[in-house]
């Protein structure tokens, strides 16, 4: 147990120099890093933009008002935001595979998890992070009258770090078939992609096959609809109980144990590029 502690610390400070390493460089040119944030964050808030032409002519989404899906999408971009940032290195993993590097990770006696992870780390991501607050402010000007509680409190960390997990999760399992495939699926790039957009609105606007699949399957609506339900005070699909969200970590845990697996499964198969 001890031994596995160590191993734990040891990754997490190799993660640390990496991203520290990562980070020192491009600062050394601040006006480009401020460039690219800028850049990155005025084209998410295009997106953001066409929520607020829809409600420019319609006064509701099937009952959500304006302020109450700015609090979803907030969450949701705030989650995605943060697994862009953390798993930028998984998802350029595919080239990694492509020019034989991955290889070289193996060769090094450390995690190749933690070497892939930590092997890319974009400031520019904090764009869509920045976003993602000014989405969530806006949501508290549209919703004045929202009464926050202890409890209201803790399920939204809850679940924007569960949402996080969930998105590298995907993306690790898109990683892992690589291991087979070389390249990453157009199903991981729905579902991490794709799965963005679509929760991003209410997920009652969907048929109850994708309400399951994304509370069950996929379970990012645990990082996302789920909190956001329970702090708007409003009821879950499958008629499922408000407490719910506080299982937000647990889901997420479990998407992220079978991505664990199926990754250290695809690192004892893997047999070289060859290159």
């Amino acid at each position: 147990m001890r031994s596995m502690f160590q191993v734990v610390l040891n990754d997490v400070r190799l993660y640390r120099r990496l991203v520290g390493m990562q980070i020192r460089a491009q600062l050394q040119y601040k006006v480009n890093v401020l460039l690219d944030v800028v850049t990155y964050l005025g084209v998410t808030i295009l997106e953001f933009s066409a929520l607020l032409l829809y409600f420019a002519a319609f006064p509701s989404l099937l009952g959500w008002k304006l302020g109450e899906v700015a609090l979803l999408t907030a969450i949701v971009s705030i989650s995605f935001g943060l697994a862009e940032l953390v798993g930028a290195g998984i998802d350029s993993f595919p080239e990694m595979i492509r020019r034989g590097e991955f290889d070289r990770v193996l060769l090094r006696p450390v995690g190749a998890l933690t070497q892939v992870v930590g092997s890319d780390f974009r400031l520019r991501r904090l764009g869509r992070l920045t976003q993602g607050c000014i989405c969530f402010g806006l949501a508290l000007h549209w919703l004045p009258n929202l009464h926050w509680t202890l409890a209201k409190l803790i399920v939204l960390p809850l679940g924007i770090i569960s949402g996080t997990i969930v998105f590298v999760s995907i993306l690790l399992l898109g990683a892992t078939l690589c291991f087979w495939t070389v390249e990453t699926t157009e199903l991981t790039n729905s579902l991490y992609y794709g799965g963005r957009e679509m929760l991003s609105y209410p997920l009652v606007i969907y048929n109850r096959a994708f309400q399951g699949i994304f509370l069950f399957v996929i379970p990012l609506a645990f990082g996302s609809y789920v909190p956001a339900c329970y702090i708007l005070g409003r009821p879950l699909p499958f008629g499922l109980p408000a407490e719910i969200a506080f299982m937000a970590p647990l889901a997420a845990l479990a998407i992220a144990a079978i991505a664990c697996v199926c990754w250290y499964w695809g690192v004892h198969s893997y047999q070289s590029t060859g290159s």
